[in-house]
């Protein structure tokens, strides 16, 4: 049911608050749409399952000691552990081996266009399941999404409307919405525990879940091989992509859900394409059609409707 107020359990009264959650929320996507850039230099000499492999791993590794520091700090207890083991292993599951898994066996299936399109349901399908986790949904976050996610299909498709229409839904489709629904449960599921761990103890157990599955599953393109003929170039870029859009967007974005609610936060998402447009014209030469320009705008009003007032 949809209702005119926003949910009970996020209280976001104060200016600072709500521009510290959406500003980290922001520089989350910016982390993730740099991901798009730097992994078109890593695909270079990379194979897509042993670059999420290599990126898990580092990300791993720059938790570790975070993680550890953390415990010692402050040891969480055995009955708050044992309350978050549940959801955690559920966002293990879907966000650090299904999602990423389903996403690249969507891309070996269908075009990059068409998987991009059924990924970006993600925060709509978010957004409607909220109430499953006790936020309630408001009229004007609806309009907003809905709103961004127009605005991305736009930039997404450059405009195309025949490529719109000439979307069909076959094998690999199937996959990406599969993998679109893996995202959203992740997300779900992170409301109920990043109250309870910190960012990096849960980022940490999904990334260091996601690098053992994902390694398993692409021994036969040989990732050691692949590490050791990497140029410095690729190095840095696959070093790059972790620390920037797992470690830090990570971070951010679970930071975004405690502090403003997953709802809200899940529509931050419909910025990466925007910004990983604006990333390309300056950073690969490519152009900006008037259409992308027109959906990025559609995004940022989007956006605006959605996070406008307090958030109560």
């Amino acid at each position: 049911m949809i209702a005119g107020t926003a949910s009970d359990a996020i209280v976001l009264d104060s200016p600072a608050a709500r521009a510290r959650a959406y500003l980290g929320l922001t520089i989350a996507t910016a982390c993730w749409a740099s991901a798009f850039v730097l992994g078109k230099v890593a695909l270079r000499e990379m194979t897509p399952l042993v670059l999420a492999t290599w990126r898990y791993v580092v990300a791993t590794l720059v938790l570790v000691p975070f993680v550890v520091r953390a415990r010692a700090v402050a040891p969480p207890s055995r009955a708050l552990s044992a309350g978050v083991i549940g959801p955690l292993a559920v966002m293990v599951v879907t966000g650090g081996v299904l999602y990423p898994w389903l996403f690249l066996a969507s891309l070996a299936r269908t075009s990059a266009a068409n998987t991009s399109l059924l990924i970006a349901l993600n925060p709509i399908l978010t957004l409607l399941l909220s109430p499953l986790v006790g936020e309630r949904l408001v009229r004007k976050q609806v309009l907003g999404a809905l709103l961004a996610f127009a605005g991305a299909v736009v930039v997404i498709s450059r405009g195309n409307l025949d490529e719109l229409l000439a979307l069909r839904i076959d094998t690999g489709d199937l996959l990406a919405l599969v993998a679109a629904a893996c995202w959203a449960t992740f997300n779900l599921t992170s409301r109920l525990v990043v109250g309870r761990l910190p960012a990096a103890t849960v980022n940490l157990a999904v990334y260091a879940g996601g690098a053992i599955a994902l390694g398993l599953l692409g021994l036969g393109d040989d990732p050691v091989t692949q590490l050791e003929h990497a140029t410095l170039a690729v190095l840095g870029a696959v070093v790059a992509m972790a620390i920037l859009s797992s470690v830090v967007a990570g971070q951010l974005f679970l930071d975004g859900v405690r502090d403003a609610g997953v709802g809200r936060a899940v529509v931050f998402i419909y910025l990466v394409p925007v910004l990983t447009a604006m990333l390309s014209v300056i950073v690969l030469g490519e152009q900006l059609s008037g259409a992308q320009l027109g959906g990025g705008i559609a995004v940022l009003a989007g956006l605006l409707l959605t996070t406008r007032g307090s958030a109560r």
